[in-house]
């Protein structure tokens, strides 16, 4: 849905399509155990290195309250590292001071559902109230001034990892590959601020922040996601982004566990029709 729909007095019942796909500046961090005793992949394996992926979304939104949204990710590091604890990684021996080589993939993509529950300035405040004129918060061309939503978030998501370690010292080496659908709950916050007229070849401004946690109950395995991001649009339609992503996640299956996340920056664009 484009800005200037959602700020307009009673938005459109049409369905309105956004894409958005985004440079992700991310790096992994977490902890892992594989046959033996555990591993911070950061920083005893060294995989600390920030990677330029992927991450994008799609969503279409309805009747000023709904919104379906589709999302995934990709991240992949390597590094080589002097081992600073002994341990086991699957058949790879590791000696303190002995070099191993890793290397991990994760991705992700999932579902959620919006429902915007309260919005305070607009002329309907929640999807069951009816529809009065805010005059306070209405502009002479008929978009709101400002506008405050709060949703909440119902979310299924599919996480998948892999790491391998090889010793390269005694060449010994392990690796494991684990993924897991898991279903969530959430929330968020989105303001918006029409700046038309008063900043030079601005539309209007857009801040978000949302999250959501889930769980299968299988193995201890859960998910946590949090987004940030501040939005310039330059037109209803053409915007570009800024801001922070979450993915963190415990992946377990008898043999391996991973607890962590990718987190950094992202820069991207806002394509709405």
């Amino acid at each position: 849905m484009s800005v200037a729909d959602l700020m307009v007095r009673g938005a459109p019942e049409e369905p309105q399509i956004t894409l958005a796909p985004d440079l992700w500046l991310a790096r992994v961090r977490g902890n892992t155990t594989f046959g033996g005793p555990g591993f911070t992949v950061d920083s005893e394996l060294g995989l600390t290195n920030y990677e330029a992926e992927f991450n994008g979304e799609l969503s279409i939104a309805w009747g000023g309250f709904f919104r379906v949204m589709a999302t995934g990710w990709t991240f992949s590091t390597s590094a080589n590292a002097t081992a600073t604890q002994a341990g086991i990684f699957g058949n790879a021996v590791i000696g303190v001071g002995e070099t191993t080589s890793s290397s991990f993939n994760a991705a992700g993509a999932g579902g959620e559902f919006d429902v915007t529950l309260f919005q305070p300035f607009a002329d309907q405040v929640t999807p069951w109230s009816a529809r009065v004129r805010n005059e306070k918060n209405t502009a002479e061309d008929g978009r709101y001034k400002a506008d405050l939503r709060v949703k909440g978030i119902g979310a299924v998501r599919w996480y998948s990892a892999s790491l391998s370690v090889t010793n390269l010292t005694n060449a010994t080496s392990g690796s494991w590959s684990m993924d897991a659908v898991m279903p969530g709950i959430g929330g968020g916050v989105e303001l918006d601020l029409d700046l038309r007229g008063r900043v030079p070849w601005v539309d209007s401004l857009s801040l978000e922040a949302s999250g959501g946690t889930g769980s299968n109950f299988i193995n201890e395995q859960y998910y946590t996601f949090i987004r940030a991001s501040l939005s310039i649009n330059f037109t209803p339609n053409i915007a570009c982004s800024f801001g922070y992503r979450l993915e963190d996640f415990k992946l377990a299956n008898g043999s391996a566990t991973f607890d962590g996340g990718v987190q950094g920056l992202f820069v991207g664009a806002l394509i709405r029709f």
